[in-house]
């Protein structure tokens, strides 16, 4: 499947990511190699595979959920640069793209 200059910038418009015009010959090659191998995987016949939720049959041995220890939150707090009611306050690391 061809991937067109367009069809990447809405990619890029969507997911919010910026791509630098050098890149994009590149990125379009690799997209297109990823889809030509997931095309290649969906012509495999798996009719008779049965299929399952997990490739591990072992079950997972947990340990019982018990609470052995207290956690003085005031005493860590005091060590934080900055905290409110009970919380850690931390700075804003989310950036938004206009």
């Amino acid at each position: 499947m061809k991937i067109s200059e367009e069809t990447l910038n809405n990619i890029s418009t969507l997911s919010k990511i910026k791509i630098d015009d050098d890149m994009k010959p590149k990125l379009i090659e690799d997209l297109e190699e990823i889809l030509s191998m997931v095309h290649k995987m969906n012509k495999i016949d798996t009719d008779k595979i049965a299929p399952m939720s997990h490739p591990i049959d072992d079950a997972q041995n947990l340990r019982e959920d018990i609470s052995d220890k207290t956690i003085d939150r005031d005493a860590f707090q005091k060590y934080a640069p900055k905290t409110d009611n009970g919380f850690y306050l931390t700075p804003k690391v989310i950036e938004q793209n206009d």
